[in-house]
């Protein structure tokens, strides 16, 4: 059965407006649902926060202002947010449904995309980011899993999951957010961010769109982090000749280590996008309108000539920057003292240090345990450990991790493992929705063990008598609160019942004497009270027992019970009937609970005539008869 299938919100109406049709994602945060909005009727997409999320304050109000923040941007370019809500302990965002694909699925198809395509794509973020910009937003987490080319052929920008305003964006104390492949340097240093570092990670993007790769690569995040902080940036021409070198120069103008030597805003970067277009190569770098910024890149390229090559550690790839163009700036002297302390390491230690980073035990990756953690700190944990955290997550149910949190790694941490082995993360759908089992002809003691295999509790048993099911089967399923289980009705793990064993019939005591259906009854654990009623009976002989009732009508062995004792029939007085019309003398006797005979030779459809007279009855009037006797009423010949 797939999780999809089993997801509790599929099929319902959320706050009396969005039917959920069936979930087409999920985040460390929330999943997110194709919906139809039926007072609009049309399809939307909705984000729904964890559970166990919702009454985390700091994440309730970061997914709050995402919407608030995201909800103020109006531009084609820009994923729409329609509405937001909280109800029922379910916090959604109600988004435009954009059916497509996203540039990373683009990229994972085709590799590298033509330089048309790539300029089209970043024109079309830039004017979102320019937009968002404006209004003091910053996207952060800028990648090609959040560009969104539409079936229709828009492009979109969507999840602004880490927006910040502007004025906050400084603030962010140790936490780091946003993807390492296009994290910009100043998070990774100082943990701040502004309108430039969403400019980074479009230079980044650019630079893999023309040339089917990421310019920083490593076997961890932290390997990747530190290059994005220390190495020069690569040109893409070297991978692509057939980038224009005003296109290769705005990319290294967006992927400055500096913030202040990048494009002040979105805008300025547009331009210039739009300049290189309309510009010959041999002015390319006038397109940049920084003169600081030309500068420094025509003159990393001489600085890249004078350059001595360096041992660099295994994970970075120095040869892509020993072209003749050079990456944008010569390492500062922090870089190039600690690259020569690195080459000074291999030289001198020689086959130990080798053997101690490639075969002993510097090789390993320390033991991570990560049950229970979100996502993102078992992923930070894990990689922090030295391993390598990959595509797709995968999902189970667990009894005791709630929701959204992960369970623990495919395959499975052990000692000993080496540093890069690639894992998945097991994440908890909660609890395995269960159905309950029907207990038509099972046994109480087999029933119970049913329940026990799924997780279900018994907490209580009860007994009752029943007139057609077996002593010893169940009887009835309920919750704590009594109300009643119904078969195929949803449980899950953890959940008790109580249930209720039959004891089978009660003895029959009818016609027995008062004496003998109370030992009847006390040998089935029942009391019998002295407070029997009396009734009358044709069935039974005055003094013989009729029934056996007791308070609610449900009598449980041990239970005290009352006896209905039969007084014999009841009798009535015959009425004299003499002077009335036969149909009048029949309608009283019937009517005082007498089976009437007519004896008469008038036909019946003249009795109800003045002239069709009763005469008398047997037995005669004022003679006492029981109830249901029958009585002979003699008319008119």
């Amino acid at each position: 059965m797939s999780a999809e299938s089993n997801d509790r919100l599929v099929g319902t109406v959320l706050d009396g407006r969005y039917r959920i049709e069936s979930r087409i994602a999920r985040g460390g945060m929330a999943k997110v649902y194709l919906a139809e909005d039926t007072r609009l009727e049309r399809q939307v997409a909705i984000k729904i926060m964890h559970d166990h999320l919702t009454d985390d304050g700091d994440y309730a109000v970061k997914f709050i202002r995402e919407a608030r923040h995201t909800a103020r941007l109006a531009h084609p370019n820009i994923m729409s947010v329609f509405d937001q809500g909280h109800v029922d302990d379910t916090l959604y965002l109600v988004m435009e449904y954009l059916p497509g694909m996203t540039l990373r699925d683009l990229l994972n198809d085709y590799g590298t995309l033509t330089i048309e395509q790539s300029l089209d794509i970043t024109q079309a973020v830039l004017q979102a980011l320019s937009v968002a910009h404006r209004e003091g937003i910053l996207h952060r987490d800028v990648k090609p899993e959040n560009v969104i080319l539409v079936n229709d052929g828009r492009i979109k920008i969507g999840d602004f999951g880490l927006a910040r305003p502007v004025n906050n964006a400084t603030d962010t104390g140790k936490s780091l957010l946003g993807t390492v492949a296009y994290i910009a340097p100043e998070l990774l240093t100082r943990s701040q961010a502004d309108n430039r570092s969403d400019l980074y990670s479009v230079g980044i993007m650019l630079y893999e769109m023309l040339t089917g790769k990421q310019p920083f690569t490593g076997e961890t995040p932290m390997q990747v982090a530190v290059q994005h902080a220390q190495q020069p940036m690569p040109f893409a021409a070297e991978s692509n000749p057939t980038v224009s070198r005003a296109v290769d120069d705005i990319i290294q103008w967006a992927t400055q280590k500096k913030p202040s030597d990048r494009p002040k805003d979105a805008r300025s970067m547009l331009d210039a996008l739009t300049r290189a277009l309309a510009q010959p190569d041999d002015a390319a770098t006038r397109v940049i309108d920084s003169p600081t910024s030309s500068a420094q890149i025509e003159d990393s390229r001489e600085t890249q000539r004078a350059l001595p090559t360096i041992p660099a550690v295994a994970a970075i790839d120095s040869s892509r920057n020993s072209d003749a163009r050079g990456p944008i700036r010569a390492p500062g002297r922090s870089v190039r003292v600690l690259s020569l302390l690195i080459a000074l390491l291999v030289i001198v230690g020689g086959g130990g240090s080798v053997w101690w980073f490639q075969f002993g035990p510097g090789s390993l990756a320390a033991s991570a345990v990560v049950a229970g953690m979100s996502v993102e700190n078992a992923t930070i944990s894990l990689t922090t450990a030295g391993f390598v955290v990959i595509d797709p997550v995968s999902e189970e149910y667990h009894p005791d991790i709630p929701e959204g949190m992960v369970i623990g790694t495919s395959p499975e941490i052990t000692s000993g493992m080496p540093k890069g082995t690639e894992v998945h993360l097991v994440v908890s759908l909660g609890l395995e929705p269960i159905a309950f089992p029907s207990f038509d002809n099972v046994t109480l003691v087999d029933f119970s063990a049913q329940l026990a295999k799924l997780g279900i509790g018994v907490v209580n048993t009860s007994k009752e008598f029943h007139k057609t099911i077996p002593a010893g089967q169940v009887l009835a399923a309920s919750r704590a609160d009594g109300s009643a289980i119904t078969v195929g009705e949803t449980f899950y793990a953890g959940d008790s019942v109580l249930l209720t064993e039959s004891a089978g019939k009660v003895p029959s005591v009818s016609g027995l004497s008062v004496e003998q259906a109370t030992a009847a009854l006390e040998a089935v654990d029942l009391t019998v009270n002295g407070r029997s009623t009396e009734e009358f009976s044709s069935t039974f002989a005055s003094g013989t027992v009729i029934s056996v009732v007791a308070a609610g009508g449900i009598i449980h062995p041990g239970g005290s019970v009352s006896l209905v004792v039969s007084k014999g029939p009841e009798l009535v007085a015959v009425p004299g009937v003499a002077g009335m019309t036969i149909a009048a003398a029949k309608l009283l006797l019937e009517n005082l609970g007498f089976a009437v005979t007519v004896v008469s030779e008038i036909p019946i459809k003249h009795w109800d005539k003045s002239w069709a007279e009763a005469v008398s009855t047997d037995p005669i009037e004022g003679t006492e008869a029981p109830k249901g006797a029958t009585i002979t009423l003699q008319g008119k010949i």
